[in-house]
């Protein structure tokens, strides 16, 4: 049997990215912490590290991560199991990932049963749509809301539903940088939003939708409430989450520019296959109310 010792000096390395890091997190020496990882390796006969900057798991190493995590799941299920009634029992962390727009509009309501019925928290990572999915392929999350449909080797993967993005700006925008249109030479000039320069969304939608393949001046606002209010306050277009827009577009502080134009995002639950009774219960929820909130269309613009 694998020591659990070596298994959470290899988690924390790569979860840190680096040694010296990993030790302070375990409030370990920093040979000590190399010192495992070498015993872990010379019982396996092969590395699971990468000896790069930031250190990463191979992909053994990565198993051996996901492996590690659901040993502490089950453990912290034998420990609630045999402490029923007492309030000894702590609580067990599940780290997943998510995209800023889901986590701001329907993630945290499809979790919420499965975190008022079981002594659990999350450990939220929030990352772009298309770039969840390697956040678990690496052992670093258990979980992931992905616009990815193809699932990892292990892995499992849920069609959840998609999101729909709408095209909007405010009438006095409009009225600035569109007045004679949406055409090809006003979406050149006029200013668009992006939550950072990973986000491929307004590109997509621009190209797919529009024919449009010029550049185009762009801001970056990683907030998504900020991305929200800097469209209404009329400085700059961008495409909002229809759940969000509601109530601008509901009483005209926001305005579709390209009516019955959009995106719509698929969205999936990638987990592992070998899940403990936590993970199982969080990916029952949050399947079970991504389809009933997002939009049931599997041949979305996007897949």
């Amino acid at each position: 049997m694998l020591d659990p010792k070596l298994l959470q000096a290899l988690a924390a390395v790569v979860e840190n990215g680096g040694f010296d890091k990993a030790a302070k997190a375990l409030f370990l020496t920093q040979s000590a912490v190399s010192q495992r990882i070498k015993q872990l390796e010379e019982r396996l006969g092969q590395p699971v590290v990468t000896r790069t900057t930031p250190v990463d798991a191979t992909p053994h190493g990565r198993r051996l991560i996901q492996h590690f995590r659901q040993l502490a799941l089950m453990e912290a299920e034998l420990m609630e199991a045999l402490q029923v009634g007492d309030g000894l029992a702590g609580f067990s962390t599940l780290a997943v990932a998510v995209n800023a727009d889901s986590l701001a509009t329907w993630f945290l309501d499809a979790a919420r049963p499965a975190l008022e019925e079981m002594r659990l928290l999350l450990d939220i990572r929030v990352d772009d749509q298309e770039h969840t999915h390697e956040l678990l392929r690496s052992g670093h999350v258990s979980g992931c809301v992905s616009s990815r449909r193809q699932t990892i080797q292990g892995g499992d993967s849920h069609y959840l539903g998609s999101m729909r993005y709408l095209c909007l700006a405010t009438p006095s925008f409009i009225a600035r940088h569109f007045a004679g249109g949406v055409d090809h030479n006003t979406l050149s000039a006029a200013p668009a939003l992006l939550y950072d320069r990973k986000d491929s969304l307004h590109q997509v939608f621009l190209q797919q939708q529009l024919a449009f393949t010029l550049g185009f001046p762009a801001l970056t606002l990683p907030s998504v409430q900020g991305f929200l209010d800097y469209a209404i306050a009329g400085l700059a277009y961008g495409l909002i989450p229809e759940g969000m827009a509601g109530p601008a577009l509901d009483d005209g502080q926001l305005v579709d520019l390209t009516p019955g134009k959009y995106l719509d995002v698929p969205l999936y639950w990638h987990h592992w296959q070998m899940e403990a009774a936590l993970a199982r219960r969080l990916t029952s929820t949050i399947v079970e109310e991504g389809r009933r909130v997002l939009r049931q269309c599997p041949d979305s613009r996007l897949a």
